[in-house]
């Protein structure tokens, strides 16, 4: 809004806006003092904060002080470092010993075969497996595009292309971890991945063999005495253990025989010992074989001896009785899914001579293993074992006993970890050349029967044919021995039918025939000779479209290339060794054949190779000689005639190699010796050979030792984290006393002198330092008895000499001075913890109720297998997830605990399935080879599209669209493919037996997983694929143990307290388990005589409490101990040194929600923001006193020009008057 023009003053002269100016200025004085006084409160504010870092980085260095590892002190030295560096922690022992390393451990390191592109499509797919996790590889990735999809897959291999040459390009795998376990590679497709690739040759053997026993040497005589056989001075004797058991054995007096019978006397559990002989060289020799057990402990070098154990303990001469499966952290989760398979290979294997069908989408362990028991193999066994990783999760594996004779199909055993191809078995490769050219040959002729060539139909004779078909070619065509001119812009079928008579051909004549009502057909009789020229007799019809050229086809036949005799075709290049070789090629024929100028590549290079044309029309030469070559080859089509021959560049399709491995490193664990004990490790940080000892081997060398001294008389790290603490308690301290050193020339103190909260900070700290801790032993209950006190000037000092005797003579007093101790009698009660809110002190401690387990026990002895089948499903309290256990009638108890246990530690992935089965008749189901047209009932059209909507594992919105873009060639795969993609291949996606489509998870756990399926049919069809709804629901493995207790079943929670429960349903009782919610308990109690908190095992003094609240205790009573031993369990005393102290002071000063200094820079923020406010209230009033001193200026001006105008009239009235006198 305009405000006009002012000129102050104008009537009265006085100079208004100054005046106004001036008296604003005066009302603003209390702002500016406001203001100064919040620049104050800034400057008070920073100092705070500074004041905070401080006192955290302080608290940090007495967080160390409190912890009993600084105590523990240890140091180690080498004196080779080059070779073995070291290093020791607080569990560490003093002493020496010496390490000589054998060899290092190294990583396996694999290679593929030569590749002579990096960027060409390879036309390979399909999925390889990489240390558990699937990757897929598609037709149209190039090797960079593989070697991308292995490193973005995070599976511990490293991938990269080495370029050998230029035409040899080849993707090397290497562990990122060295070891001799390297890492772990198998062919998941039935394309035979990795074989293409160059990784496994076609041989395979077993993986994971399993080993039931060992063999000894071969002997003379199964009755001699031992040590007369080997001719030992001194036969050793001894005590061995076979399996659970131990036996006597003097090699001076026992044979094999006799060896035999002690061990099976002593009757080890599942074991045999047997006497075998074998006929060499006319020769009866003698082994013993011990079956069923590994477990062969020789302390005396009996077993050795013979051959059983070799020198580093393990079985010498293994007995292989069958094999074992990879491990998978679930026994009923599908094959597919643990294996993050987008679509898991599926095949008819054979186990000992029986077939089987096996579908990894859809199988697990433990129907797979069902499957080879339904089989029926007399002698095979198979079982579900399990085992636990380094961090204690639960691993299963497939055991198959009884049989090593196993055939796979579509690498189904082999994505299971069966059985394995090898590295190593690979022939040499010949060099192979192919032309960049495919040529073709003319088409045939379109015969009505003998030499009677027709059109096609047309449904004009008199109508120009570009207008009936769309094509405007035209060229002098050859039949017989005339040249015919033709224009299909311009010519109908009578018109060509008139040129062809005109120009006479030698018996051919040229006719129209009407087949059917306005159809006519060109019929030329009389010749099957014709010759194209730019694709008029091929668009009429006489001639079909060309076809791939063959060794078989003639010069003259060459598609559009008008190859005329005489012609001659140039031949040069190189041999096997590099040599120069050139010929020439002359066509004496237009009938000659391809396979003649082939056999003159052969001959020009002394039949050193074998040429032919592929199924593409390109020239192919391979060297006849495998191995590394120098072959090359050129072509040139000189075209005398005028033709346009060309066959195009031949370049090196397969590299020439001579018989290789794909192992260029084989993964090697680190061999060395300690003390002369051999051990061996998968890394060459070794952390567990020496307890608290940690060992990086960095040299080998055979005979050369290194020697390791550990001594545990080290202060220094404790020494330095002490004058650190002293260091940073002076700075803060030194801060917080510039706030009240008054300044000389200001007579003024620091932004804060005066401040009560930072006088009061000061007392709280030196407080904590300088005070005495109750319960220690005197002499060392206060730090100035170890040489810390303060000095006349408030700062803390150290007295070196009485601190270094402390240290050498009284390290655990001093521990004790800076630590927490909770002390307590009861060794059935553990001190846990305690906060800055608990106080030190004695506290009684009383427990009412001692914690328990739920649990349920079987009230029935299962004596018997069981009568009938049955389903136990069981729910753990925490998650309401169900696991359902299939009994089948004739278990065992034995067979039932296991089935209970491998289901509940089984950790499982979401399965959904459809709810409509579609088929192909309305019985055959659909698989995922069905075309959409195929499917019965469905009437899909081409158009029709199928909406994909879902949320992933981690809940996340995911949607696309599948079209069926054909429904002839469009297959069922094609959409579980596409289902596949939308999931980002974090799903797998199959068919089962009913021809439901099945979707499972990828990833084991709780998942939020779902699909849905919106069919469109757009086309007016009828297609339903079902709901996809839950069929197994994805979790963790519960927590429950199933136990055989006196030939009952027994099922516990491995938790304790009321949070951890289950509860039990069943379709029979047969069990006597009884059915229902099943609850632990949770340990009650007091401390101090107030009530404590019990969850499981741990006893918390409660939140609020005066003394022990954040005190916690775990108790490991059982019911009934407690009731033999009473509630009273004495008293926890709890003792807090000096660093505990300082901490918990430090914390509520410098806690950054409630500490004092965030309450003071509150403080100080609020009275800020205030002032704030005032100022603006302020001068909200001072713009209205300006308004008001401008609106009564104004005013005053306006009076005064009233009365000045008025004084003007007057005078000019008065002079008036005098005027007319």
């Amino acid at each position: 809004m305009s405000q006009g023009i002012s000129f102050s003053g104008l009537g009265s002269g006085l100079d208004t806006d100054s005046i106004i100016e001036q008296l604003v200025a005066v009302e603003r004085r209390p702002i500016e003092l406001i203001q100064n006084r919040q620049i104050r409160l800034e400057q008070q504010k920073g100092v705070v904060q500074e004041i905070n870092t401080k006192l955290l980085s302080l608290k940090g260095t007495v967080d160390k002080l409190n912890s009993n590892d600084l105590f523990s002190i240890v140091n180690a030295s080498s004196n080779d470092g080059d070779r073995v560096r070291v290093d020791a922690t607080n569990e560490a022992a003093a002493g020496t010993f010496s390490i000589e390393v054998l060899n290092l451990a190294q990583a396996r390191s694999l290679s593929s075969r030569s590749f002579s592109s990096l960027s060409e499509d390879l036309d390979l797919n399909g999925d390889l497996v990489i240390n558990g996790k699937g990757i897929e590889i598609s037709s149209t990735d190039d090797l960079i595009d593989i070697q991308d999809a292995i490193n973005t897959a995070n599976v511990g291999v490293s991938a990269q292309i080495l370029t050998v040459d230029s035409g040899d390009n080849r993707l090397i795998l290497s562990a990122k971890e060295v070891g001799k376990e390297g890492f772990d590679i198998k062919d998941a497709s039935s394309t035979n991945l990795l074989q293409a690739l160059g990784f496994t040759s076609g041989e395979t053997y077993a993986k994971n063999s399993f080993v039931s026993g060992g063999r000894s040497e071969r002997f003379l005589s199964d009755s001699q005495a031992i040590g007369r056989l080997l001719s030992l001075g001194s036969p050793p004797s001894g005590t061995v253990t076979v399996g659970d058991k131990e036996v006597a054995i003097d090699l001076t007096i026992d044979s094999l025989n006799a060896i035999r019978d002690k061990i099976n006397s002593e009757l080890p559990s599942g074991v045999n010992a047997e006497v075998v002989s074998m006929d060499e060289g006319g020769l009866t020799r003698y082994k013993l074989e011990i079956n069923g057990t590994t477990n062969l402990i020789d302390s005396s070098g009996i077993l050795a001896t013979i051959g059983i154990i070799d020198s580093n303990a393990k079985i010498a001469d293994k007995i292989i009785t069958g094999v074992e499966s990879d491990k998978f952290n679930s026994a009923n989760t599908t094959i597919g899914s643990l294996l993050n398979l987008g679509n898991a290979p599926t095949g008819t294997v054979n186990i000992a001579g029986k077939d089987l069908a096996i579908n990894l989408s859809e199988d697990t362990l433990a129907t797979i293993q069902e499957k080879i028991e339904n089989l029926g193999i007399g002698t095979v066994t198979t079982s579900i074992e399990n085992s636990s990783d380094e961090e204690g999760n639960a691993q299963f594996f497939l055991r198959i006993d009884g049989t090593t004779e196993f055939g796979d199909d579509g690498n189904v055993l082999e994505a299971l970890g069966v059985i394995v191809g090898s590295n190593n078995s690979f022939e040499s490769v010949a060099q192979v050349l192919t032309a960049n050219v495919a040529n073709k040959q003319d088409g045939g002729i379109n015969l009505r029967g003998g030499s009677v060539a027709k059109t096609k139909e047309f449904n004009s004779d008199n109508d120009t044919l570009g207008n009936l078909i769309g094509s405007s070619v035209a060229g002098t065509v050859s039949i017989g021995d005339k040249v015919v001119t033709i224009d299909l812009a311009k010519d109908s079928l009578a018109t060509i039918r008139n040129k062809i008579n005109a120009a006479a051909p030698t018996g051919v004549n040229a006719s129209i025939n009407a087949v059917g009502l306005a159809s006519f057909e060109l019929h030329i009789e009389g010749t099957t000779e014709f010759k194209d020229a730019n694709g008029v007799l091929m668009a009429l019809g006489v001639l079909n479209g060309p076809t791939t050229l063959k060794a078989t086809t003639s010069f003259e036949d060459i598609y559009e290339t008008s190859v005329g005799v005489g012609d001659t075709i140039a031949i040069s290049g190189t041999n096997n060794a590099g040599d120069q070789v050139s010929g020439s090629f002359t066509v004496s024929s237009g009938r000659q054949k391809i396979q003649s100028l082939l056999d003159a590549i052969e001959q020009t290079f002394g039949n050193g190779v074998t040429a032919i044309v592929d199924s593409a029309g390109r020239i192919v030469v391979a060297d006849n000689q495998p191995g590394s070559s120098f072959i090359s080859l050129n072509l040139q089509a000189n075209n005398e005639s005028g033709g346009n021959l060309n066959f195009g560049a031949l370049a090196v399709t397969t590299q020439g190699l001579a018989a290789r491995s794909a192992e260029l490193q084989t993964g090697q664990n680190a061999l060395f010796r300690i003390n002369g004990i051999t051990l061996s490790r998968a890394t060459n940080m070794v952390t567990d050979a020496v307890q608290g000892v940690t060992l990086e081997l960095k040299e080998a060398e055979l005979g050369k030792l290194v020697d390791i001294t550990v001594t545990k008389d080290d202060t220094k790290e404790l020494r330095q984290t002490i004058e650190a603490f002293v260091t940073e308690f002076n700075s803060a301290s030194d801060l917080i006393n510039e706030q009240f050193v008054v300044d000389k020339n200001t007579q003024r103190g620091g932004p804060l002198s005066g401040d009560s909260t930072i006088i009061n900070l000061q007392t709280r700290l030196r407080a904590a330092v300088s005070s005495q801790v109750d319960g220690l032993a005197q002499g060392f209950n206060a730090p100035v008895l170890i040489g810390i006190s303060f000095d006349r000037t408030g700062h803390l000092t150290i007295n070196d000499n009485i601190l270094n005797n402390a240290l050498s003579n009284n390290l655990e007093e001093v521990r004790k001075l800076f630590v927490v101790q909770g002390n307590i009698a009861d060794e059935k009660i553990d001190y846990i913890s305690s906060n800055r809110k608990t106080l030190s002190g004695n506290y009684e401690v009383n427990i009412s109720r001692a914690p328990v387990k739920a649990a349920v026990g079987g009230k029935v002895e299962l004596a018997g297998p069981l009568a009938a089948d049955q389903t136990v499903t069981i729910k753990e309290k925490a998650t309401g997830i169900p696991a359902t256990i299939e009994l089948q009638a004739g278990d065992t108890l034995d067979q039932i605990v296991r089935k209970f246990n491998t289901e509940l530690s089984s950790n499982v992935a979401e399965l959904r399935r459809g709810s409509i089965a579609n088929t192909t008749d309305g019985t055959e189901a659909v698989t995922k080879g069905t075309t959409f047209a195929d499917i019965f009932g469905a009437n899909v059209q081409d158009g029709d599209s199928i909406r994909i909507n879902g949320t992933t594992h981690d809940g996340n919105s995911v949607s696309n669209t599948f079209l069926i873009n054909a429904v002839d060639t469009s297959k069922l795969d094609d959409l579980l493919n596409e289902i596949r993609t939308t999931f980002s291949g974090a799903v797998s996606a199959s068919l089962d037996s009913e021809g439901r489509i099945v979707v499972s998870d990828n990833q084991v756990g709780p998942s939020s997983l779902t699909v849905t399926l919106i069919e469109g049919n757009e086309g007016g069809g009828s297609l339903n694929l079902g709901s996809i709804d839950v069929a197994k629901e994805g979790r963790f493995a519960h927590e429950i143990t199933a136990t055989n207790q006196g030939g009952k079943l027994f099922l516990e929670h491995s938790g304790f307290g009321g949070r951890n429960g289950f509860s039990i349903s069943q379709s029979l009782d047969q069990l006597g388990i009884a059915e229902g919610n099943f609850e632990g308990v949770d340990v009650a109690g007091t401390i101090n005589g107030e009530e404590a908190d019990g969850f499981g095992r741990i006893l918390s003094g409660n939140i609020g409490s005066d003394a022990v609240e954040g005190l916690s205790l775990r108790v490991n009573l059982s019911e009934e101990e407690l009731a033999v031993t009473g509630n009273e369990r004495g008293s926890i005393n709890l003792i807090y040194g000096i660093a505990r102290k300082l901490s918990d002071t430090l914390s509520s000063i410098t806690d950054e929600f409630e500490g004092t200094l965030k309450n003071r820079e509150n403080a100080i923020n609020d009275t800020i923001e205030d002032m704030d406010d005032q100022i603006v209230n302020m001068e909200r009033r001072i713009q209205l006193m300006r308004s008001n001193l401008v609106s009564k200026f104004a005013s005053l001006e306006g009076s005064l020009a009233t009365l000045q105008s008025e004084g003007n009239f007057l005078s000019s009235q008065l002079a008036g008057l005098a005027k007319s006198k």
